[in-house]
């Protein structure tokens, strides 16, 4: 279990978001939703530790954080690019079977498609083996299938690594169907 205690989120000395406070349970799947502009992003960056809290201090939890775009940076496979956060084989190919994409993992990343890539970086963070992941609009830029594959691959990743996910999405209609609840900000 984590718990997130009165954080304040924002730029500076401008709080974005105030007093956001969280318990999460291990395996859990929770979508972060609201208008764009309440602070989904600036708040996952503070819990990431990339901003510093305006007040509240951070959970002693391990934190990561995929941002919603990443570079395909040709000359890296699949298997390659997930182990430069982990260093761990055995841990790149558990991430991998449980994104499904143990069949890309001798591809080079700048070959694969914007779902494929989404999956590969989520693998990154699962090599982590952090109580949180928290994932900035994985949805973003994808069509509808690869939309849906991605959201049952996070709902996948939370139920068999061990790590809860939060994600944001404004897409409410197919991550509701992912979520074990949702979280709303408003600004």
């Amino acid at each position: 279990m984590i718990r997130i205690e009165n954080i304040s989120a924002g730029y500076g000395g401008k709080a974005i978001v105030e007093g956001f406070s969280l318990t999460v349970e291990a395996g859990e799947c929770i979508l972060l939703s609201g208008r764009n502009g309440s602070g989904k992003t600036t708040l996952m960056k503070t819990l990431a530790g990339v901003l510093k809290p305006l007040s509240g201090s951070l959970p002693a939890a391990k934190i990561v954080m995929v941002p919603t775009r990443i570079p395909k940076v040709k000359g890296f496979t699949v298997r390659e690019f997930v182990a430069l956060s982990a260093g761990d084989l055995p841990a790149v190919e558990e991430a991998l079977k449980i994104l499904g994409i143990e069949d890309l993992a001798g591809r080079d990343i700048a070959t694969l498609s914007d779902g494929q890539f989404q999956k590969t970086c989520i693998a990154t963070a699962l090599t982590r083996r952090a109580g949180l992941i928290l994932l900035d609009e994985p949805t973003a830029f994808l069509d509808t299938e690869n939309r849906i594959q991605v959201l049952e691959a996070i709902k996948r990743a939370a139920r068999t690594s061990g790590s809860s996910i939060l994600f944001s999405s404004h897409d409410l209609y197919d991550a509701r169907k992912v979520a074990d609840r949702e979280i709303s900000l408003t600004s």
